[in-house]
Formats: C-alpha cells, structure tokens, sequence
C-alpha cells in the first residue's frame, strides 16, 4: 500500500545530500582556488638572509685619543631576473662609472647567475647610495651590504695600524661561512693581527621581499634574527702626537725609528720613511691609491721598522762588550791599543783619530774600532773555548738572548729575523774549521753578515736600560674599557748577563753622548746614554745610526733610529733621536733651529 510520508522523508534526505554535495564541492573549490593563490604568492614573496656587519672596532692612543674610527659605504649587488626599469645612464652617474663600464658590469652578472646576486659596485659612499636609494621606486634588482671604511683623525701610523681589503675566493672558501663575497678583513698590521677582536661578529636579519627584490617587512616580526656584536675598540701603547712628530723628522728622508717604554715593552712611536696618509687606503678610491703607492720608488708600502735589515755597525760593539765581560774575556780596565786601526790583522778595520789607548769605558765613548776588533778576537780565541768553532757558539748564543738574529715576536705580522749567521754557515763558506776571528773581525763592529731590524736595536738598549731583561715589544695596550684586563700575554725575557757589567757600558754611553761620538745628541738634564753607528752600505752611501735610551736613571724611552745613505750616525741619526727623546720626556722642544733644520732638510731627491 502507498505511503506518502515515506516518499517525502525519502526525497528530503536526497535533497539533503545533494546539498550538502554542492556545499562540499563549492569548498573544495574554494580552497583550490585559495591554494593556488597562496602558491602564486609564495612564488612571489620569499624570505631573504642580509647579513647584518657591525661596526669596527676603535682604535685610541696611549692616552685613549680616538685615533682610527668608521665610516658607513656600500657594495652594491645585481640579481639579473629581478631588474625592471633600470636608467643605465642615471645608474652610471651615481656610481661613478662610464656607461660602457656599467653595462660590462651588468652582462658579467648575468653570464654568473640570472637568480643570485652578484657584486656589481664596490666602496659606494652613503651619499652615492642615496641617490641609488632615491631611484628605487621604479628600478629594481638592486641590493646592497653596508660596510664600514676607516678614517684617520691623525693621519700617521700607516705602515703599523695596516688597512682592510676584500676578502680573496680563498679565505671565503677557508673561513667556514664566516666571510662572504664582499666583506672586508684587515690585510697587515694592527688591523690584521688583532682581526677577531676588532672585526666582532656579524648579525643577519631575516626580511619578506616581493617579486622584484623589494623589502617588504621582517620575517615573523624578526624573532629569527641574530643581532651583530660590535667589535672591541682597542687601546694602543703609542702616542699619536709623539708619532707625528717622529715622522715630520723624516722628511725627505729614508729610514726607520723605534721607541719602546723599557719597563713595559710598549712601542711609544714607530716610523717608517718614506711613509704615507693611511687614508689613502680607505674608502672608494682605495684601488687607485694602492696601486700609486704599489709603484713608488721607495716603497712607503714597506714596513722598515720591523722588516729592513741594516747592518748594527758601531752600535753592535755595546752587546760585544756585554758577552765578553760575562765570559771573562775582557775586564773593565783592560787597554787595548790603536793605531788608526787594528794592527794585528794589518790595520783593518780602521779607526778615526782619538786618544790611545783605551780602556773599555773610553773605547765606547770613542767608539773605537780597534779595541772592538781586539776584543772580538780574544773572545774567538781563548783558550777556555778549545775551538774558535766553539767560541763561535757561544758567542751567538748570547746575541741570540739579545734579540739578533730571531723574531721577536712583535703583534704586528711580517717581521724579519735580521742575520745572525751559524758555525755551518762559516763552515760551508771557508772549510770546517779553516776560519778564525780575523775571518770575520768585521762582526766584531757590526757589519759583515750581521743585519738587525730598527726594532731588535731599540729592543737591545731596552735590555741595557732594564739592566738584562727585556718585555716583547708590542702596540696593544689594553682593551679599551677592560682596564682590570691588561694585556699580560707578552713574555719576559732575561739575558744572562750580570747587572754589574751593564752599569759599565751605560757609563760609556753616557760619556758618549756628553764628551763623545754622540754629542750631536747631547742636552743637559736629558739624561740621554746612546751610542752612535756608521754602517757601511754595498749599495750607495753609509747609513747614519743611533741607538740609547734616557734618562739614566728608571729610563722611559729606548730608542733606535736609522737614516739612510745619511753618512755618519752623528750627523743625522743622533739628533733626530735626541729631539724625539726630548718631546716624549719634556713635551716642549728647546731646540728650534735644531728642529727646523731636521724638518726642513730633504736628503733624497725631491
């Protein structure tokens, strides 16, 4: 029998389920169609790493002046597949560049890669990127890592303070993801020793770009981000007034000067000369400068305080009289003969017209080539050695514990050993044992095959002002606001040498100064002990040398200068040192025409 409410529950479930089918397929296009414009917005948005650079470190003087600080540039990138609506011409005029140049620039992009970005520009100052900034609205493609370029408030110090350079393909691939195509790193000197602490750690922030390479907005608010740390500011042992006046000496001059605190090891100024503006080596046109000064005739580039080796000449007697004393080879009253030079080995080397003969104190005073050359020999030849071979041994041994010959391990990088030569070395040349003292007398006056750096002969009179020790020299002072944290890492070394007989040689350093060879150096109340060297030169005229240290008494200076083809040490390398030693010690000069003379007076051709 027909049942008419059964039909209509029927057709109501029916309806039900076709309704509910369409709500269901309607949905499922919905999100079909959600989904596809979520891809479609995905493909254009993306999320894109900028690595955050933080600023260098500070670098101050002694008395915590700010001597090196940054500035803000740009090296600017190019993703090809991202350019849209690019003036050549415009970009060429912010950037500085020719057309020609900018489009070269652009096609070596996209040869590299249409999807990543490559360096396009470097060293753009933040005006120039301004104007690129002011652009962008309408020329995409464009990103740029911001940098930090030096500047020099005093404008001294290149050759030690060093400068930044891009990192090479090479360190990239070594340094483990720490650099990054266009990153700078410090490429000599302080900036390079002390790279780590200076350099900090970069950041990276995490930012949502369009399509075009447009920031839009941090990612997930930045919760990703890691924040950069600044780099330390650092506290050097110089004294950027006393460097700018050590330098000023050496106009038109050639050489190198060294002072060094005594009690400390701490370098008080360090000249290399010819030298330069370090700010040449910052900023956009550091490329140009570097190759300018790469082609210099007399290298400015060339550290000479720690790398040119020159022979000691005279000044190397004072360090043969300390190692003959100790050995008991020679006494303080001992009087050696001289005749204008040393008559056992027929008159060389010879000598200049003084009193004789002398003894020990008197002979540096005169600097008396025959005295050394006597005491040299006697050394070589006593007995108690058995062999001059083994005499030899010795003898290095303690030139060794006086810095000759080795590196002393100063927080610079590239300095030489100088020239200390073996047995062997004599051995190979003249036979095994076929050589003596008279073989190689010159060493007894430094020259021969000795060389020393201006650093090791400004270290050895801080052995004799200290009376036998000696602290690394170094420029870092301390972290600057770490003052509970002085640097403490430098060793200390003693030489083996009684007290006693360093009392002996400052006597006649100080005669040699007041009544001697060094006079040209002498100021009453300076304090000043030096001793004078004339090194004879295969390749021009003699260099002109002085070393000492002032005052006399708790010494705080030592002090090493070397003038180049300037003749004797008397002539210019004494007063030079005595008016660097007199600005450090007084602060004031009281010789004014002295200064103005050595200021003003070229000894290279201008």
């Amino acid at each position: 029998m027909y049942e008419p409410k059964y039909d209509q529950r029927r057709w109501g479930w029916i309806g039900t389920i076709l309704v509910t089918g369409i709500l269901l397929i309607l949905r499922l296009a919905e999100l079909q169609l959600s989904s596809a414009e979520g891809r479609r917005q995905a493909q254009m948005n993306t999320v894109r790493r900028v690595e955050v650079i933080p600023p260098r470190g500070i670098l101050r003087d002694r008395k915590e002046r700010i001597w090196v600080y940054n500035v803000p540039f740009f090296n600017v990138f190019v993703t090809p597949k991202e350019i849209s609506g690019v003036d050549t011409a415009r970009l060429a005029q912010i950037f500085g560049l020719s057309s020609n140049v900018l489009a070269h620039k652009m096609e070596q992009a996209r040869q590299f890669s249409r999807s990543k970005p490559s360096l396009l520009v470097r060293y753009v100052s933040l005006p120039r990127y301004a104007n690129l900034m002011e652009q962008s609205w309408r020329q995409t493609g464009f990103s740029a890592q911001a940098l930090h370029s030096r500047r020099y408030l005093y404008p001294t110090g290149a050759q030690f303070l060093g400068y930044l350079s891009e990192v090479t393909p090479q360190e990239i691939a070594e340094s483990e993801g720490r650099h990054t195509p266009g990153n700078l790193i410090g490429r000599s000197g302080i900036e390079r020793q002390y790279e780590r602490l200076l350099a900090g750690r970069k950041g990276y922030r995490y930012i949502v770009v369009d399509a075009m390479g447009r920031e839009l907005y941090p990612y997930q608010e930045g919760k990703h981000d890691i924040p950069p740390v600044r780099g330390a500011d650092l506290t050097l042992s110089v004294d950027v007034e006393l460097q700018q006046f050590a330098e000023s000496l050496f106009y038109g001059k050639a050489g190198a000067l060294v002072a060094i605190e005594p009690a400390t090891g701490e370098i008080l100024c360090a000249v290399s000369a010819p030298t330069y503006d370090p700010n040449l080596l910052s900023g956009e046109e550091m490329p140009f400068h570097w190759q300018k000064l790469q082609s210099m005739p007399r290298f400015p580039l060339y550290n000479r305080a720690i790398q040119a080796m020159y022979p000691p000449g005279s000044t190397f007697k004072l360090l043969n009289a300390l190692v003959a004393l100790q050995e008991s080879t020679l006494t303080p009253a001992f009087i050696y003969p001289c005749a204008m030079g040393y008559l056992r080995n027929g008159g060389k080397p010879a000598c200049h017209a003084h009193t004789a003969p002398l003894s020990l104190v008197s002979a540096i005073q005169h600097s008396c080539n025959a005295y050394f050359a006597s005491v040299y020999t006697d050394f070589l030849h006593h007995p108690r050695f058995g062999r001059v071979g083994f005499a030899y041994e010795r003898w290095r041994e303690y030139m060794m514990y006086f810095g000759v010959g080795r590196r002393l391990g100063i927080d610079i990088p590239s300095e030489k050993p100088g020239v200390l030569p073996t047995r062997s070395y004599y051995d190979k040349i003249y036979g095994h044992d076929r050589w003596n003292a008279f073989t190689i007398i010159s060493n007894s006056i430094g020259q021969g095959e000795i060389l020393m750096t201006p650093l090791q002969m400004a270290n050895a009179m801080c052995i004799i002002a200290n009376r036998g020790f000696y602290i690394q020299p170094h420029f870092l002072r301390q972290v600057h606001g770490q003052v509970s944290r002085p640097v403490s890492y430098f060793d200390t070394i003693v030489v083996p040498i009684r007290p006693e007989y360093f009392e002996i040689v400052i006597e006649g350093m100080r005669l040699a100064v007041e009544a001697g060879t060094g006079y040209s150096a002498y100021l009453p109340g300076l304090g000043l002990c030096g001793k004078t060297g004339t090194a004879q030169n295969p390749h021009g005229r003699d260099h002109s040398l002085f070393v000492g240290f002032a005052p006399i008494d708790k010494p705080q200076i030592a002090i090493a200068v070397v003038v180049e083809n300037a003749g004797w040490g008397a002539s210019w390398a004494a007063p030079i040192a005595s008016l660097v030693v007199e600005k450090y010690l007084k602060g004031t000069i009281s010789r004014p025409h002295l200064l103005q003379y050595i200021k003003q007076t070229a000894l290279l051709p201008q």
